[in-house]
């Protein structure tokens, strides 16, 4: 069953999306952890394809999120931060996955973190059920366990009992259970862990023993390289790597409950992170791997994210797909499996991937990859993939251009006004075909490939800045985390 999907008399698969918070591109057995045990998710990933250069659409939570709903990049949609200001949400008239699924005939559901407006409690912004979702279950951020803040379908549902992961997944398999239908299903499963807080069971924390993993440690430590400072004083490894596998079961339990139930064959499942690890915690022992940055950075380590995807008959058990995979391609991708022609009126800048993940084709891409986020911390706030080149740049003017802390504006400079003003400068080249880490930086080296790239990079740049809507960005929403 393939690419451009299939003739009428076979019955599209179903399509599962698990997308974990904060998990780094080395935090799972099958991408390389010295310590961490995900059972459950390295079968997934013997079972179906590896992605190796899988990328979130944003270092940050939220608009990672926009753009997987959207196939756009997020700053076209307004998402320009983590749901921290009060305007910021996903408009109605924007066109997302679940949207054009539903219209292909599947039933939608979606549990978990929504994280997609900055507003979640008034219900005056649009909820899941506002963007395509049959069923919903959503909390407007994250949480560890026993959560009071749950609203399915729009009415609150009182206290929950229960770790993030188990929550979510019994919400999925209890929708299943009561399907009147045998239309095929989407289903959004966003996870919390292992964002803060961090949690886990005992069961979990106990796979750790401290003389276990402390071998390890300085190593994760300094996961990211210099330019991700870490608290000198970190603790409890044993609990992240626990929170991890506590999400790694769960994800097992939902697996487990699609082979007793038939319905593992004609399923696709995609598993993916919303960003890389977080770094500035006590528990923040999450790993980039050998990348450079992890969470709120735009190099490597803080968008590339462990990537899985399963189709059992359709991509090759055990196999790697090496072809560059962003967030904002599972709307496209997803399009194609169902069958449904893409949104127009507007550009997209996801592709179909499925030539690359069933037939391991090279990708013809008609946008750059290309990621921008104003505060991002290590020096570069803008990135762009062409091929096997990445540039980044820093915007200028701001307070303190290149440090390696989160960005700011200009004094007297709105936040609107740095995103909407600002010019691009600084410039960083990297070959990630032969420098994954990003340490040489070729913008001296190869003068020619450089300038074209920077061209490209300022046009796409101006583009997606001139379709951004504008809000108001002052003030903090209280206690709120990304």
């Amino acid at each position: 069953m393939p690419p451009a999907m299939v003739q009428a008399e076979i019955k599209p698969p179903n399509i599962i999306f698990l997308l974990a918070d904060d998990m780094g591109y080395g935090d799972l057995g099958c991408f390389g952890s010295p310590v961490i045990q995900s059972p459950n998710l390295d079968r997934l990933a013997s079972d179906g394809v590896k992605l190796t250069q899988c990328y979130a659409a944003s270092p940050n939570c939220s608009p990672s999120r926009a753009g997987i709903l959207t196939g756009r990049h997020p700053y076209r949609v307004g998402m320009y931060d983590f749901a921290r200001f009060e305007p910021l949400h996903i408009p109605v008239s924007e066109v997302t996955v679940a949207e054009q699924l539903k219209a292909a005939g599947y039933s939608t559901m979606f549990a978990g973190k929504w994280h997609c407006s900055g507003d979640f409690d008034s219900g005056e912004q649009p909820y899941p059920g506002d963007h395509g979702f049959d069923h919903w279950f959503a909390n407007k951020s994250n949480f560890g366990k026993d959560p009071d803040d749950m609203l399915r379908n729009g009415k609150p549902v009182g206290p929950t009992e229960g770790w993030m992961s188990e929550i979510v997944v019994n919400e999925a398999m209890n929708w299943l259970d009561g399907r009147k239908d045998d239309a095929p299903f989407f289903t959004c499963l966003w996870f919390s862990e292992p964002h803060t807080p961090v949690l886990a069971a005992d069961e979990f924390r106990n796979l750790y023993p401290d003389d276990e993993i402390k071998a390890h440690l300085d190593s994760l430590r300094k996961s990211g390289g210099p330019q991700v400072v870490r608290r000198e004083t970190l603790k409890d490894p044993d609990l992240y790597f626990g929170c991890v596998s506590m999400l790694d079961h769960h994800i097992g339990r939902l697996l487990s409950y699609l082979e007793e139930n038939g319905l593992d064959e004609n399923t696709v499942i995609v598993f993916t992170s919303d960003n890389g690890p977080e770094h500035r915690t006590k528990t923040a022992f999450g790993s980039s791997g050998t990348l450079r940055g992890a969470k709120g950075h735009i190099h490597e380590g803080g968008i590339r994210v462990p990537g899985i995807v399963r189709w059992p008959g359709v991509v090759s058990a055990g196999s790697e797909c090496d072809e560059p995979i962003n967030g904002t391609d599972w709307l496209p991708t997803f399009s194609g499996i169902a069958g449904a022609a893409l949104p127009d009126g507007r550009p997209l800048d996801g592709t179909n991937v499925l030539p690359a993940l069933v037939k391991g084709e090279k990708l013809e891409r008609e946008t750059p990859l290309f990621w921008w986020l104003w505060h991002a911390r290590g020096g570069f706030e803008v990135a762009m993939r062409d091929g096997d080149y990445k540039i980044a740049a820093t915007m200028v003017p701001q307070s303190k251009p290149g440090d390696i802390a989160d960005a700011k504006q200009p004094d007297g400079w709105t936040i609107m006004e740095f995103i909407r003003k600002a010019d691009l400068d600084r410039f960083e080249l990297f070959d990630l075909s032969k420098d994954p880490s990003e340490i040489r930086n070729l913008v001296s080296e190869r003068p020619k490939r450089f300038n074209q790239l920077r061209r490209k990079m300022i046009d796409l740049h101006a583009e997606i800045r001139a379709e951004g809507p504008e809000y108001e960005l002052v003030g903090k929403k209280k206690a709120e985390s990304h």
